[in-house]
């Protein structure tokens, strides 16, 4: 009898062995949700850039057309000039320094920059890119997402390289990062881009 009693005066709870399991239970469930998390992050960020990348390109296109091409605009400074340029077409949140680089950030935290190539050869051909690092920051030829804007003998066409489904243009066969220096190689109504990593 004075064990029956004791038995029923016992506190009700959980074992350790329940806690334990409940707490592998959450582990797996957390190993198996976050990656997709992570994915659906890196998608709606790379949708961010993919926004930014429009306000660029449109802004590009307008000083070309404007300007009957890149030869004003020889340099990045000259590009990107408080007076002129491309900051012109541009909102304050956007703007870019004479020295490339946007006030804006990309979704990852780092500045967006700008490159300019083959304007300084012939003022008709010259290309503007725009690049974001991506997920490591770095403009290293890993990751990167770039967005050109080329005039070949007075064609405006646009390109995006990186993203999971990108802008191709018939006028632009690729879009690259070199070590040495950005330059663009025009053949007949095509150009090859290379920006500086």
């Amino acid at each position: 009898m004075k064990n029956l009693s004791k038995l029923r005066k016992r506190k009700k709870g959980f074992t350790l062995v329940e806690i334990l399991v409940v707490i592998v239970i959450i582990g797996l469930l957390f190993a198996i949700f976050v990656p997709r998390i992570d994915f659906a992050s890196n998608s709606a960020r790379e949708t961010g850039v993919k926004s930014d990348f429009r306000s660029f390109e449109l802004a590009a296109e307008q000083l070309v057309r404007e300007n009957a091409g890149l030869g004003k605009h020889e340099t990045v400074g000259k590009l990107c000039a408080a007076n002129g340029g491309l900051n012109l077409y541009l909102d304050d949140a956007l703007k870019f320094t004479t020295a490339g680089v946007s006030a804006q950030n990309d979704p990852w935290n780092k500045p967006y920059t700008v490159q300019l190539v083959g304007a300084a050869v012939n003022q008709n051909n010259g290309g503007i890119i725009f690049l974001s690092g991506g997920k490591d920051g770095a403009i290293d030829g890993n990751n990167d997402f770039a967005m050109a804007t080329v005039c070949i003998n007075g064609v405006i066409s646009s390109e995006t390289s990186g993203f999971s489904s990108n802008i191709e243009s018939n006028a632009i066969t690729s879009i690259t990062a070199d070590s040495a220096a950005g330059a663009m190689t025009v053949s007949g109504t095509t150009a090859t881009l290379k920006y500086k990593k």
